[in-house]
């Protein structure tokens, strides 16, 4: 009787541990789907802010570049996809968790703080520059493609 108590304990426990496992493992796959999520939710609104700059500058300067704007607009839809694609393999729980979480993050006193940052990242990026490895031309250092040749950077 004693050793049947212990083998029903023995497997309580590895019940235990299996369950706890899946748990985990859960957690984990559900913190990646958002994290992965919100990365790709700030790579989305930093190809629009740059699309947005790009179509400004060049109707400022009276200039057309029609292949670049599209290169632009191609990289957002390609990131929108890949949105899409994130929140098709949440469950309706996750990505609703992962909504309320981007909710809580923007508080209703919060834009203006979020105006103020917009505003103050392109002054911190003029100073950042690369050179583009088809023409040589100096760019942002955040761009996506030249705005010189169009080479995808």
């Amino acid at each position: 009787m004693f050793e049947l108590d212990i083998e029903m304990l023995k497997e309580q426990g590895l019940q235990l541990v299996d369950t706890a496992k899946k748990t985990a493992q859960d957690l984990a796959d559900k913190g990646k789907n958002q994290l992965d999520l919100m990365n790709q939710q700030a790579r989305l609104s930093r190809a629009q802010r740059q699309l947005g700059a790009l179509v400004y500058s060049l109707h400022k300067a009276g200039e057309e570049n029609q292949p670049l704007v599209d290169k632009y607009i191609e990289a957002v839809a390609e990131v929108e996809k890949a949105i899409e694609e994130i929140k098709a393999n949440m469950s309706p729980e996750e990505y609703m968790a992962a909504e309320a979480d981007a909710a809580a993050e923007d508080p209703m006193e919060e834009p203006a703080e979020e105006e103020e940052e917009i505003e103050e990242e392109p002054v911190q990026l003029r100073g950042e520059t690369k050179i583009c490895p088809v023409c040589k031309a100096e760019v942002d250092g955040d761009a996506l493609f030249c705005n010189h040749c169009g080479a995808q950077l």
